[in-house]
């Protein structure tokens, strides 16, 4: 078996999809070379083949075709983290045994009488959400009580968490079903949804599944729905009538009891997940009788972006409409107890955090105006909308163009058209222009020149040849002049105000503490003795922490308050003397961000910034064994 550590080296190069050199994952995962060499080596024994590749100049490569086909999932893992031994507890109460012997349990985890003490705990709190669920202890023996909803509500969320990273392969959540053909069910499902011409979001299928397969291997075990079952909104919608008949031929199938509270149940699970249109989200949101009114809500929302941000979406009707949709289905979701997944939840929170930051920064003013509970779940969808409205207008910053064609307007417009059908968001051509005559240049003050002949001047415009038919290797030559561009636009804006945020008096080397609390409580009160930031700095900083941990898997943190408030923008910098457990994840470098405010755009650059270095594991890595300020400093520009 795998243990958690060896997953994570196979996570680290899926989601890097580069070589990795055994220093790389070293600074990610806080061991020695020697260590990933020996974790490498045992993985391909395990799996019998070379699932990473070596390379003595390269590194480490996930071999992806053969990763795909051997459908690897965490069921391999010996269960180290609490997490893995509280589920792998919970799933034994559920599915196996309505009783466990402690001591058994121990020998099969194999820990200490004072950390299985601990998972008891831990299983306490993961209960706290389902009011009827507790778990209760005679002796040596546990076992699981509370209402059977919960109880399938419970395990399918565990579930759902414990095969995040590969929600989209229906054969590996099959493996977790082994008592019935889930994809067997699944068809089945897919031609009651063709009868009734019904569709669900894609992206929610696999999770669709993954609640009814915890109820069918529950009802297996003779465990059932016991509910009243009178809700007119759900027996009389077409979700019922699919969810009736779906569990009549699965009954016939598998041959089990039908009972028909199970209906009401999938039903509510389908409205949840429907791929429904505005219309019909406003008319089942009327159900609601929610007072307070969705467009006012969104307005309210827009203009604290706005404020807080320094972003401007308020004129963006698409984002309107959507948020009003997305806070309309949330509400009718949470007055039934409805839980939604996103499949994409730890790619929106890593890889773009400003759209998540600003998302939380909604999602708590939704939750304060309508009384309801907002999770990680929640907050990514909310991102996708935002992160859309911020792509639509970044895109209206189009680069200028110009064409630079000896030959004739009917080929010079032929060529215009074809680049800007391929090109049309993100460029503007101006016009095109049969030569090259410096004056004239300069007064359309372009940011590309494209010619069909070789072209030399001695302006700073970056000028790039293309054939006049256009041709595959052309659009690829502009489109990388266009991501030189953008990194370029980036990098200027980024350095210029970097220099001025980062000084030597906020860089910490081997900083020797051993909580996050701790780490900011330090590195907050310095910025608050220097005059930079106010007094309440340091308890915003702690408060958005509670709220979802800033840590990454590449083993740092970027912690900051939910809005600008500081006297002065500045970042703090630690390199802590050893990893501490941040969230769910080892950190060993920390910064913490001061923006002023009024100068909220900084905050979108820094984490653009941030986007780019994550997808660069060679950068982070170096920056990460850094030892003084200005090596940080010429990592962070070069």
């Amino acid at each position: 078996m795998l243990n958690e550590r060896q997953e994570k080296i196979i996570m680290l190069l899926k989601d890097n999809k580069k070589w990795m050199i055994g220093k790389e994952f070293s600074e990610f995962l806080n061991v020695s070379d020697r260590t990933i060499r020996s974790d490498i080596a045992y993985i391909n024994l395990y799996y019998e083949d070379i699932l990473i590749e070596s390379n003595v100049r390269n590194g480490y490569h996930l071999n992806e075709e053969l990763s795909s086909n051997l459908n690897i999932h965490s069921e391999n893992i010996i269960p180290q983290t609490s997490f893995q031994r509280c589920f792998y507890i919970i799933h034994e109460l559920l599915l196996k045994k309505n009783e466990l012997n402690l001591i058994s349990v121990k020998d099969i985890v194999f820990v200490s009488d004072s950390s299985m003490e601990n998972d008891l705990k831990e299983i306490k709190k993961i209960l706290e959400p389902y009011p009827t669920l507790k778990l209760v202890r005679h002796k040596n023996y546990i076992s699981l009580e509370g209402n059977e909803e919960n109880k399938r509500e419970l395990y399918a969320n565990l579930l759902m968490k414990k095969i995040k990273g590969n929600y989209l392969n229906l054969d590996s959540l099959a493996v977790l079903f082994p008592n019935f053909d889930l994809l067997a069910v699944k068809e089945l499902l897919e031609d009651i949804f063709e009868k009734y011409n019904y569709t669900v979001r894609e992206m929610e299928f696999p999770i669709i599944m993954t609640y009814i397969g915890v109820a069918i291997e529950r009802i297996l075990c003779h465990n059932y729905i016991e509910t009243d079952g009178k809700n007119e909104n759900i027996t009389g919608s077409i979700e019922f009538s699919i969810a009736q008949e779906f569990f009549e031929n699965v009954s016939k199938k598998l041959n089990i009891e039908l009972k028909k509270y199970e209906n009401t149940i999938l039903a509510s699970i389908l409205i949840g997940k429907t791929q429904a249109d505005i219309k019909d989200s406003k008319d089942r949101a009327l159900l609601l009788n929610y007072d307070y009114s969705t467009n006012q809500l969104v307005s309210n929302i827009l203009e604290d972006i706005y404020i807080q941000f320094d972003v401007d979406l308020r004129k963006d009707e698409d984002l309107r409409g959507g948020l009003c949709v997305h806070i309309q289905q949330l509400l009718e979701r949470k007055k039934k107890n409805i839980n939604v997944s996103n499949l994409y939840l730890d790619e929106l929170k890593h890889k773009y955090p400003f759209f998540f930051d600003m998302a939380i920064r909604v999602g708590k003013l939704i939750e304060d105006k309508l009384n309801i509970t907002i999770d990680e779940n929640d907050i990514s969808f909310i991102e996708q909308h935002l992160g859309g409205a911020l792509e639509r207008m970044n895109s209206k910053n189009k680069y200028r163009v110009i064409m630079m064609n000896p030959n004739n307007q009917a080929l010079s417009s032929m060529c215009i058209k074809k680049i800007e059908s391929i090109f049309h968001e993100r460029i503007e051509i101006l016009g095109f222009i049969n030569y090259f005559e410096k004056k004239e240049v300069l007064k359309v003050k372009p940011d590309l020149i494209l010619t069909t002949l070789p072209l030399e001047h001695d302006l700073n415009i970056l000028t790039v040849q293309i054939s006049i038919f256009m041709s595959l290797e052309d659009k690829i030559k502009i489109f990388k002049a266009l991501n030189l561009l953008d990194s370029n636009r980036f990098k200027v804006n980024f350095i210029s105000d970097f220099k001025t945020m980062m000084e030597p008096r906020f860089f910490y080397f081997d900083l020797d503490l051993d909580t996050p609390k701790k780490v900011l409580s330090f590195m907050s009160d310095e910025l608050y003795n220097s005059g930079s930031v106010k007094k309440n700095f340091k308890e915003a900083v702690l408060k958005r922490e509670e709220l979802f941990p800033t840590s990454f898997i590449y083993s740092f943190a970027i912690a900051h308050p939910n809005i600008a408030m500081s006297k002065e923008s500045k970042i703090s910098v630690a390199l802590l003397k050893k990893p501490i457990q941040w969230g769910e994840f080892q950190v060993k470098l920390v910064l913490l961000l001061s923006i002023q405010e009024g100068k909220q755009k900084m905050l979108r650059t820094f984490f653009d910034w941030l986007g780019n270095i994550v997808s660069d594991s060679k950068k982070l890595s170096s920056l990460m064994k850094t030892t003084t300020y200005n090596e940080f400093i010429n990592q962070i520009i070069k």
